[in-house]
């Protein structure tokens, strides 16, 4: 079980605990433990499973109030007449609005 946040493999750091166990009914159940959460620590987190039967992911988003930030963006190109879309990868809660520029 891989876990991401806004796309993003979760650091293994002291405040970031990932861990799983097995059920009595054999389920595997994964889990990321955040400690001294930080506004900088929300974001839409995923968890991938992956066997040779196939892939499952589910994702979550956590808010966690504070003063809003957003998370460095990597450059991006397309071909003319593709379609795109832009990921602001915002954080802080409330956020009131966001704002593009070119």
């Amino acid at each position: 079980v891989t876990w991401t946040l806004d796309g993003v493999a979760v650091p293994e750091d002291a405040r970031y605990r990932i861990g799983d166990y097995v059920t009595r009914n054999s389920y595997v159940v994964s889990f990321v433990n955040i400690s001294s959460v930080r506004p900088q620590d929300g974001g839409m987190y995923q968890c991938t499973a992956r066997s040779d039967a196939g892939e499952a992911e589910h994702g979550q988003r956590l808010n966690v109030h504070g003063p809003p930030f957003v998370r460095e963006m990597k450059n991006a190109s397309v071909l003319a007449s593709e379609t795109m879309t832009l990921i602001c990868p915002a954080g802080g809660w409330p956020i009131d609005s966001i704002t593009w520029k070119k």
